[in-house]
């Protein structure tokens, strides 16, 4: 069943809505604000029901927002060194919102638009036409994000075409606390990312382009371990993000097939999360900037460490890396990635 209510105007007057998804083992909702989602519902070992991931209860504070909290992200992930790339041999410059750097698809990417809405049982789908120029980007682009529910998971299905060759790398930007989003700091969350290489950042966490090896490093997650273990190491690359905030290299990825990229549980709720994606690489942020400027659902406070993202992606930086997946989506091809976040529990 699908619920809607309204969420409030936005600050030139527009109504938006949130929509819950629930399927009997998984409740979800999602706003037409930033194609968002606010909130994911699901049973502890106590059988108690709990909401895992950071939100806000308004529009507005959504508005307001700058740390991307459940936020689809649009056009380009992540960051673009000076703002600009390079398509077929021509320059474009974006919109440099952090510094010199593109982040997460300039002032106003996606998660600051107000999307149209469709839905069907168990399943919304949002869209969004992004005209030519806008933050700096060539070519208009079609978007369409799905949120459904497939017994246990959520699956996000990101769905774009160009009518001319453009930059096109999507992304949930979801913060997960498995205890509740209540609880306190997620240092305590055991996490295992499937990748044997990450991408090495310089201080403005922009990847150099060197690919290293995780053995014998602080970003060897092949095995379960705390987050608290070695997010306060002095290893260069926790030192620059003050705690963990790299790209990882997914193994086995093959552009097509959808695998498994990461996990994590809590042993306090023993809700346990799955990742799968179609997508080459996969950013683990341990909240590490969340600094209590705004307070979330209910009024709580959230705080350094409150929160951890598990970014599906294209590599950061990619038109400064050639050797990086270019994220050029060519005009007429679609672009068809998925990403899953499958619940359970120990």
């Amino acid at each position: 069943m699908i619920n809607v209510k309204n969420f409030g105007k936005t600050q030139n007057g527009t109504d938006t809505f949130l929509y819950t998804l629930n399927n009997g083992k998984l409740e979800v909702s999602v706003t037409d604000y930033g194609a968002t989602l606010v909130s994911v519902k699901t049973a502890d070992t106590k059988n108690q029901i709990i909401d895992i991931i950071l939100g806000y209860d308004t529009v507005t504070k959504y508005e307001n927002d700058d740390k991307y909290i459940g936020a689809t992200i649009g056009r380009c992930s992540n960051r673009i060194k000076d703002g600009i790339i390079i398509i077929n041999e021509k320059k474009f410059q974006l919109s440099q919102n952090e510094g010199q750097n593109t982040l997460h698809g300039g002032f106003k990417g996606f998660n600051k638009k107000v999307w149209t809405t469709d839905f069907k049982k168990n399943s919304i789908k949002f869209t969004y036409v992004s005209p030519a120029g806008e933050e700096g980007f060539p070519n208009e682009l079609k978007t369409e994000v799905s949120y459904s529910l497939n017994e246990t998971a959520l699956e996000i299905h990101y769905k774009a075409i160009s009518n001319g060759d453009t930059v096109c790398a999507l992304t949930n930007h979801s913060y997960f606390n498995l205890d509740g989003y209540k609880s306190g700091n997620i240092l305590d969350h055991q996490v295992q990312i499937f990748a044997d290489y990450f991408t090495r950042n310089n201080e403005q966490a922009l990847p150099t382009g060197e690919i290293l090896s995780v053995e014998k490093t602080p970003m060897d997650f092949r095995k379960f371990k705390p987050l608290r273990q070695d997010i306060y190491s002095n290893y260069e690359q926790v030192k620059f993000a003050k705690g963990f905030d790299n790209n990882w290299i997914i193994n086995n990825y093959d552009r097509k097939n959808i695998i498994p990229a990461a996990k994590a549980f809590s042993k306090k709720s023993g809700i346990t999360l799955e990742v799968l994606t179609n997508l080459p690489g996969i950013q683990l942020y341990s909240g590490n900037f969340l600094d209590g400027a705004q307070n979330g659902k209910e009024n709580f406070p959230i705080k350094n460490h409150s929160g951890f993202c598990l970014e599906c992606q294209y590599f950061p930086n990619a038109f400064a890396n050639k050797d990086f997946p270019q994220p050029v989506l060519k005009e007429g091809e679609v672009y068809d990635k998925t990403i899953i976040y499958n619940f359970g529990l120990i």
